[in-house]
């Protein structure tokens, strides 16, 4: 990432988004500050794989139209909105809203590293 991507309320400025995978096959998205002074916990977002997948499309949908979308499960909240200088990810996690903010030069690599992990942690097909 680049320095104008942002995560409130937390007020941080950030550096990474780090994609994995838990041994439950959830996908981890793990915020990187770039810098925490307070020492805040860093801000981990956990989806389940059906979640994520769900995300990925939604993501490459409101990129490629330019449109508001949403995703409402039974474990998570979200928002994606086209402002114009990026994006704004609204996640109601937990009963607390998180606010992301993407600018566009990095979206098409948060898009690509959400759809690699859905990938990998699909289960594989035989021929």
């Amino acid at each position: 990432l680049d320095e104008r991507n942002y995560l409130f309320p937390e007020a941080r400025c950030l550096t990474q988004l780090k994609f994995s995978l838990d041994d439950n096959g959830d996908v981890l998205i793990d915020i990187i500050y770039a810098h925490n002074a307070s020492k805040t916990p860093p801000y981990i977002l956990r989806l389940r794989s059906e979640d994520a997948r769900d995300l990925c499309f939604r993501l490459v949908d409101s990129v490629y139209r330019a449109q508001t979308q949403h995703l409402i499960t039974d474990t998570i909240r979200m928002s994606i909105t086209v402002v114009a200088n990026g994006y704004v990810i609204k996640i109601e996690d937990y009963g607390i809203q998180h606010d992301l903010y993407l600018n566009t030069s990095v979206i098409w690599r948060v898009c690509n590293a959400l759809c690699r992990i859905v990938d990998i942690q699909s289960p594989v097909q035989s021929n």
